[in-house]
């Protein structure tokens, strides 16, 4: 597996070796060098296809499991910091799932806003929350519950909630950053 720093720096070191590359293919065409613009062709294809390797290793080796109500899952940006666990859910006219957040930072701030949320049926269909949400950062070593109501029918069979990063960015980095990843891990809802 990969873990979310390693991701992040692959990432960038990709980026930088294909910004050289293009830059490489850019003045080869300038001065009409031949052999150096395929120097620069060859560089940014290679490593494309092998971040794409990497990428798919990355979703493909990233275990799935179901994590029991009350067990954290941690979300990392360089460091694993912001902690998040289903501590109970309930069944009225919809689904009530309460949510603890923690943070084991020392000094920065974590922002569970930046989270996303879903309920996802026994038959794949997937629910946003209906209510709920949290605007303020969490504070380091902090923790907070909040309530977050799923508009699933009764009839929708056994749930989970999956916790992922919400960013177009976080699609890009491969291995355990990546919220399709971050989707293989729920969160179990006990009483709902």
């Amino acid at each position: 597996m990969i873990s979310p720093a390693l991701g992040t720096l692959v990432l960038l070191a990709t980026l930088g070796v294909v910004a050289v590359s293009l830059a490489t293919m850019t003045l080869a065409l300038i001065r009409a060098r031949r052999p150096l613009f395929r120097v620069g062709a060859t560089l940014c294809v290679t490593t494309v296809a092998g971040y794409a390797v990497v990428w798919l290793a990355g979703l493909i080796l990233t275990p799935a499991r179901l994590v029991p109500t009350g067990e954290e899952i941690a979300f990392c940006g360089l460091d694993c910091h912001l902690h998040v666990a289903a501590v109970r859910s309930s069944r009225g006219t919809d689904l009530a799932v309460t949510v603890r957040f923690r943070s084991d930072a020392r000094r920065a701030a974590e922002y569970p806003g930046l989270l996303r949320l879903v309920v996802v049926d026994g038959a794949g269909r997937r629910y946003a929350p209906s209510a709920g949400m949290i605007a303020e950062p969490l504070e380091a070593g902090q923790m907070i519950e909040r309530e977050f109501r799923f508009s699933v029918p009764a009839s929708a069979g056994p749930a989970r909630l999956e916790v992922s990063y919400d960013s177009v960015m976080d699609y890009l980095v491969p291995g355990l950053g990546n919220p399709l990843a971050q989707r293989r891990t729920p969160l179990a809802l006990g009483g709902g």
